[in-house]
């Protein structure tokens, strides 16, 4: 009478080998066996193969002579306690044939199959097949080289493992999934020009002190225009609007960095970051329901180069957050260019712009401090209630450093409910 053999747990860590040759890799496996319902214990023998996600295509085998997902013909001794066994695949010492890593490029999830006999029955396909993770992207999330994860919305598929340009993924949020919460290396995300109808959500991610992670996009956008990346709440530009609350959202992370991006379509914000530290470049918030980029939660962040336009709010900086501009502009917005709000700070480091908004070009409230560094100076025209407003015991330092026209009701600093301003 034959003997169902089962898989009861498995537990599996991928480590990147020094390899046989440039191209083979080896991974240890740990599952656990059980013989007519008692966990096994002694010389067990196993067949391994790497299978298609249908099962139906072998793309490795312990001795090369499994076709079809079926079973091989060589087997391979391992000793067996208590049902839990470990087992390098891919292993030469152990008699395997290597494992080319471009295996791992396959377009769809790949399996890995054993079969197990106890050397007096037969050998049984242990059951499930269990799905493998790309050995090579994970060797690179755990070590400290550099390395860039490419996505292309066009040529992409979210199965590849993205470490090349013709291995694209095909969504910025399957990249960011790929990623442990802690890196100790430099990562890129290079995102290719065109327009993404996605949330992508940064949740976690630490970087070790002087590293950075980059999410890459249109690299040469110099503020005329827009971006060629865009990352849209919209499912359609014109009858699906603002399905999506944000077009990014990054909490509780540090050292990311943000490049040549457009954010639109979020019906709360096009990019908002909270609990950590972040760098926006050269980025464009545009036509979102309510803010273009948002800081908020105990939050640091620099804009280099930023425009927000077209919102309500353009940037908007909340509960105990701090900000830096260098270079911004905020234009054309029906509320506030920018807002403080909540124990809020905003340093004007460099030359900004903020005019043509509805309300204020830029506005401090409740406990808020606005500073305009030495070396600043900036813009404030032609905006629809005051240029700037210091409102509930907020700080204002050196607002000269601005120049107005053109606002309603006066070209004064608008100042209430214990708000100073400091020239």
């Amino acid at each position: 009478m034959k003997t169902k053999a089962l898989i009861l747990g498995l537990f599996f860590t991928f480590i990147l080998l020094g390899t046989l040759c440039a191209e083979d890799v080896m991974f240890n496996f740990q599952g656990r066996v059980k013989v007519q319902g008692t966990l096994f214990t002694g010389t067990g023998n196993f067949k391994f193969a790497i299978v298609n996600n249908a099962g139906n295509i072998t793309l490795w085998s312990n001795d090369g002579t499994s076709v079809g997902g079926g079973e091989p013909t060589a087997s391979i001794p391992i000793g067996v306690t208590d049902g839990i066994f470990n087992v390098m695949v891919g292993d030469p010492d152990a008699g395997m044939t290597p494992i080319n890593r471009t295996i791992f490029n396959h377009p769809e999830k790949i399996k890995l199959r054993i079969w197990f006999s106890n050397g007096t029955l037969g050998f049984q396909q242990l059951l499930p097949d269990h799905h493998l993770t790309n050995i090579e992207l994970l060797g690179m999330t755990t070590g400290t080289d550099d390395f860039t994860i490419y996505v292309n919305g066009t040529t992409g598929n979210d199965n590849n493992n993205g470490l090349s340009p013709s291995k694209a993924k095909k969504t910025i949020q399957a990249a960011v999934y790929v990623l442990p919460e802690r890196l100790h290396c430099n990562v890129t995300i290079d995102i290719a020009d065109g327009i993404y109808r996605e949330r992508v959500n940064i949740y976690g991610i630490t970087m070790n002190p002087e590293k950075i992670l980059t999410l890459q996009g249109d690299e040469s956008w110099a503020g005329t225009g827009d971006p060629a990346v865009r990352i849209t709440g919209n499912d359609d530009d014109t009858s699906d609007k603002y399905v999506r609350s944000f077009a990014v959202y990054a909490r509780n992370c540090s050292n990311i960095r943000l490049k040549g991006i457009m954010f639109d379509g979020g019906s709360v914000a096009g990019l908002s970051v909270n609990d950590g530290t972040y760098t926006i470049f050269n980025c464009k918030a545009k036509d979102n329901g309510s803010t273009g980029m948002s800081v908020s939660q105990n939050c640091t962040a620099s804009f280099y180069d930023c425009i927000a336009e077209y919102n309500s709010y353009g940037f908007y900086i909340s509960t105990n957050s701090y900000a830096n501009f260098f270079r911004c502009k905020s234009l054309n917005n029906t509320e506030y260019g920018v807002t403080l709000n909540t124990m809020a700070t905003g340093s004007f480091r460099e030359s900004g712009d903020f005019s043509n908004n509805g309300g204020a070009g830029i506005a401090a409230l409740h406990n808020c401090k606005l500073f305009f560094a030495d070396g600043y100076s900036g813009t404030i025209n032609n905006n629809g209630n005051y240029p700037i407003r210091i409102r509930f015991d907020s700080y204002c330092e050196d607002h000269t450093k601005n120049t107005f026209s053109g606002n309603s009701p006066s070209n004064t600093v608008y100042t209430d409910n214990g708000g100073d301003t400091y020239t």
